[in-house]
C-alpha cells in the first residue's frame, strides 16, 4: 500500500507540473509596446476644399491614424490609416472648421493623441458676374412690350441697349425716346445705353464714314442725346458696311471712344458674327475684331440670324457655327469683352416669304396647326413643319430655353463677360429661368 501511495503522489507531482508548465508557455512573450504620441502635428496647402497634414515620424510605428471632426473638438471620425507622415486631406467643404489629431500604432498597440489641431477652410471664390444685356424696342408711343419684360427680371439684367436712334449718311439721327425704359433703368441699377443704328444700309455707312466732317456730326449728336436723355453709354450697330470701308469703321470708333469716354460714357459695339477674318467678304469683311476691340468697352458678338429671311430654312444659331465663332473671336477680342449674343424668336420660312415670332408666338403657331415641336440633336436647336390652310408648306425654328442652354453653357465654358439678348418682349418665362440657373442670378 505504501508503494501504491508513492506512485499516487509521484504522479500528481508530474500532473501539476505538466499543468503549470503548459500554463507558463500559453502566455505570450511580450518584450515590445505602443508607439508614443505623434508630434509636431502641422498643416500647409489650405484651400477651399482640401488641406495637407504633416507630423513628425514615430520610431516603431507601423503607420498612423487621422482623425478628424467638424466644428468643435469632438466627435472625432477616423478617416485614414496610412504609412507616411503627411496625409492630403480632399473633398472638404468651403469655409468650414476642421479638428484633427494622429494615432501612431503598430502590432502592440495604438499611441495617445497627437496634439489637436484645427483648419478652415477657404471661402470659394465667387464666380465672375455673368452681364445681361437685354436690348429693347419703342415701336410707337405706349409701346410697352420692352417695358414689361424689364421691369419684370430686374434683378437679372446689367444693361440695356435701346433701339432708338438711326443715322443718316451726314451724321444727323432720330427716333422716338423711351424716356421710361431710360428712367427705370436708371433708378434700379441697369445702365442704359442708346443704341445706333443705320437701316442697314452700306450706302449710308460709306458717306457716314468716309467723310471725316460726318463722323464728327455723329459724335456730336450722339453725345448730346446721352447728355439728353440720360444715357450712360452707347451701343453701336452699323450693319452692312463695305468690306472697303473696313480702316474707316475703325477710324470712327477710335474717334467715338476717345471723346465719350474722356466723359466718361460706356461705348459698345455689336459686330456681325463670322468664324474668321476675311477682310473682303461682302457682310462681315468690314469688321476688324481686333482693332474694334480696342475702341469698345464691350463687343456683342451677334451670333444669330445663321439662317435668316430670305435665305433658306434652318437653326436660328446652330450651337457648332456659335462655339466657332466664339473661338475665332477669343484669339482676337479678350474675353472680359465678349458678350454672346443670343436670340428670342423664330422665323417661319415658307413660299411666300419668311416671318418672325416670338417665342410664344411660335408655340401658339405649332398649337394652331396641331404640329409637334422637334428638336434637331446636330444644331440643338428646336423645330417644326406644317401645312397652312392654302396647302402651302412652312418649316419653322426658333429658341427656346433649351436651346438657349447650350449657348449659356459656351459662355461659362468660354468665360465670356455674358450674353446680349434680341430682344427683351420676346421672351418666355422659361427663357429667364434658363438664364438665372445657368448663370446663378
Amino acid at each position: 500500500m505504501k508503494f501504491q501511495k508513492k506512485i499516487f503522489v509521484t504522479l500528481i507531482l508530474i500532473l501539476s507540473f505538466l499543468l503549470h508548465s503548459s500554463f507558463i508557455s500559453a502566455k505570450p512573450n511580450k518584450t515590445g509596446s505602443p508607439p508614443t504620441p505623434p508630434t509636431s502635428l502641422t498643416y500647409s496647402n489650405v484651400t477651399a476644399n482640401e488641406v495637407t497634414l504633416n507630423w513628425q515620424s514615430v520610431s516603431g510605428a507601423t503607420g498612423y491614424k487621422i482623425y478628424r471632426a467638424t466644428s468643435n473638438d469632438t466627435n472625432y471620425t477616423l478617416i485614414a490609416t496610412i504609412s507616411s507622415n503627411t496625409y492630403k486631406n480632399t473633398a472638404l467643404s468651403s469655409n468650414t472648421k476642421y479638428w484633427y489629431f494622429v494615432r501612431a500604432y503598430n502590432s502592440y498597440g495604438t499611441s495617445l493623441d497627437s496634439p489637436h489641431i484645427n483648419i478652415t477652410t477657404s471661402q470659394l471664390p465667387l464666380a465672375s458676374k455673368k452681364m445681361v444685356l437685354g436690348y429693347t424696342t419703342y415701336y410707337y408711343s405706349g409701346d410697352i412690350s420692352s417695358y414689361n419684360s424689364m421691369t419684370t427680371n430686374t434683378s437679372t439684367l446689367d444693361e440695356i441697349a435701346t433701339n432708338t436712334y438711326t443715322t443718316d449718311a451726314y451724321g444727323n439721327i432720330s427716333g422716338l425716346i423711351p424716356t421710361s425704359q431710360i428712367t427705370y433703368a436708371n433708378n434700379n441699377g441697369i445702365k442704359s445705353l442708346a443704341m445706333i443704328a443705320n437701316n442697314f444700309d452700306g450706302n449710308i455707312a460709306k458717306t457716314l464714314l468716309e467723310s471725316s466732317s460726318n463722323r464728327q456730326a455723329l459724335i456730336n449728336n450722339i453725345l448730346n442725346a446721352l447728355k439728353t436723355n440720360g444715357y450712360k453709354g452707347v451701343n453701336v450697330d452699323l450693319e452692312g458696311v463695305y468690306y472697303y470701308d473696313r480702316s474707316y469703321l475703325t477710324t470712327f470708333m477710335s474717334e467715338l471712344y476717345s471723346i465719350l469716354h474722356a466723359q466718361n460714357f460706356y461705348v459698345t459695339m455689336a459686330v456681325p458674327a463670322k468664324t474668321s477674318d476675311s477682310p473682303t467678304a461682302s457682310w462681315s469683311g468690314a469688321y476688324d475684331y481686333a482693332a474694334l476691340s480696342s475702341y469698345s468697352d464691350q463687343i456683342v458678338l451677334m451670333t444669330y440670324d445663321e439662317h435668316y429671311p430670305g435665305g433658306t430654312p434652318g437653326a436660328i444659331a446652330s450651337v457648332g457655327w456659335v462655339e466657332n465663332v466664339i473661338k475665332y473671336a477669343l484669339t482676337v477680342i479678350p474675353k472680359e469683352k465678349i458678350l454672346l449674343g443670343t436670340a428670342a424668336y423664330g422665323y417661319d420660312w415658307s413660299s411666300n416669304g419668311t416671318k418672325a415670332y416670338s417665342i410664344s408666338g411660335i408655340y401658339n403657331l405649332a398649337s394652331t396647326y396641331g404640329s409637334t415641336v422637334k428638336w434637331d440633336s446636330v444644331s440643338q436647336s428646336p423645330y417644326f413643319t406644317y401645312i397652312d390652310a392654302s396647302g402651302i408648306s412652312h418649316s419653322v425654328w426658333f429658341e427656346n430655353s433649351q436651346s438657349l442652354n447650350y449657348k449659356l453653357n459656351l459662355v461659362n465654358s468660354y468665360s465670356l463677360s455674358g450674353i446680349a439678348m434680341w430682344r427683351l418682349g420676346l421672351e418666355n418665362n422659361d427663357y429667364w429661368t434658363s438664364i438665372k440657373t445657368k448663370f446663378n442670378r
